[in-house]
């Protein structure tokens, strides 16, 4: 009898001690499932108000407008405009710099399109060329960033120190 009431209070006090650990488990698994929901993959299944609230939208096949900065960092005159491109055309960060009609000098690897120049302004031991999309640091090759499917709205090409 007193082994069973012992048994009792020993599995009282480990409940106790496990309780925060469960609650902040708790708390960490809502909130990655509502970051999903909001901010990840799953967003495709919210209200379609809230969705354009959060920014996104559904037009990955339509036509699409996208503001062009290039800031040639005083080396050359400073690039600003509007790109359009059709439903049926290739929209990537690349791709942006063709529809622009800049002179461009290219490097293709096995992961991607490097650019080397930007009218005639040449990556050195100092510089090189970068791109942000609405403010964020593209972090893949600039022929795989599709501005559709990241609903770019502003994408500037950046001429800086390494």
């Amino acid at each position: 009898m007193i082994k069973h009431f012992c048994d009792g209070i020993m599995a009282k006090n480990n409940q106790k001690k496990y309780l925060p650990a469960v609650i902040i488990g708790s708390i960490i698994i809502l909130l990655t499932l509502t970051g999903g929901l909001i901010f990840g993959p799953f967003n495709g299944i919210l209200p379609e108000s809230l969705r354009e609230k959060l920014g996104y939208s559904n037009n990955l096949e339509g036509e699409i407008t996208v503001q062009l900065f290039v800031n040639f960092n005083g080396f050359h005159e400073n690039l600003n405009k509007s790109i359009f491109f059709e439903s049926n055309e290739n929209a990537t960060a690349f791709t942006i710099l063709e529809k622009a009609n800049l002179t461009l000098q290219v490097n293709t690897y096995q992961n991607g399109v490097f650019i080397e120049g930007i009218e005639g302004v040449a990556q050195n031991s100092e510089y090189g060329w970068w791109y942000q999309a609405d403010g964020v640091d593209g972090g893949i090759a600039s022929n795989k960033f599709d501005l559709r499917v990241n609903n770019v709205q502003t994408l500037i090409w950046l001429y800086k120190n390494y």
